[in-house]
Parts: C-alpha cells; sequence; structure tokens
C-alpha cells in the first residue's frame, strides 16, 4: 500500500491525456490521491521542480510537481514504487495546498491532517 511521499508509476491511461503511465506522488493514503509529476513547467500548474540531483528516479532531467489538481487512483493502477520525495519537497507540497486558490476546499481538507502528520512523525523520529 502507498505511503505518503511515495513516487509511484500509475497507470493513468483514461485519466490524463494520451499518456499510458506517470510519475505520481502520493499525498493521502486513506483517499488515495495524487499529484502528478510533469515533465515540463507550466505556470498554470501551480507546480514547482524537483532536482535530478535529489532523485535518482528521475534519471537526470528535472521534473515539476504539479499541485493544481488531485488525482484519485486506487492500488490496481499502481506499477511500481521508484523512491520517495525528501521532507523538504514534501512541506512545499503542504504549502502549495494550504495556499491554492484552485483545489476545492473540501478536498483540501481531506489531506492536509494526513499530510500534517506525516511531517509531524518525520519532524519527531531519532
Amino acid at each position: 500500500m502507498p505511503e505518503i511521499s511515495d513516487v509511484l508509476i500509475i497507470d493513468v491511461s483514461g485519466t490524463v491525456g494520451h499518456r499510458k503511465t506517470k510519475h505520481c506522488v502520493c499525498i493521502s493514503v486513506s483517499r488515495d490521491k495524487y499529484f502528478l509529476i510533469n515533465t515540463s513547467h507550466r505556470e498554470m500548474y501551480d507546480d514547482f521542480e524537483i532536482k535530478s540531483s535529489d532523485y535518482a528516479f528521475l534519471e537526470n532531467v528535472n521534473r515539476f510537481v504539479c499541485c493544481s489538481k488531485m488525482y484519485e487512483f486506487g492500488p490496481d493502477k499502481v506499477i511500481e514504487k521508484v523512491g520517495n520525495l525528501n521532507f523538504g519537497d514534501m512541506a512545499k507540497i503542504m504549502d502549495k495546498i494550504q495556499k491554492s486558490r484552485v483545489l476545492d476546499k473540501m478536498e483540501k481538507n481531506s489531506v492536509i491532517p494526513g499530510l500534517d502528520k506525516w511531517q509531524t512523525d518525520k519532524v519527531v523520529q531519532p
């Protein structure tokens, strides 16, 4: 079962344009919510860059976490786990969600408690 911060390759066919698979980051385990990781920066996606120097799974190409829309994918869509986002990048996701003007309030409230608990657990771990 995916955990918050997991980066997974997910079968997105029929959901996200014409692509069959995509890197996604898990932002809620109770609701199977994900943000997509894109190859291009698009201002309208309220995204931020993640560096390939921080993540081997990016294969030497910086990518962008899209924070303007949450996607829901069931466990049957997960192909494989390829890594985890670090604490700093997950903090950026939390900040983007909290400040978002495009995400629905109910949707935001459905993921913030889990992300907050994840952050708190990471801070208090030895």
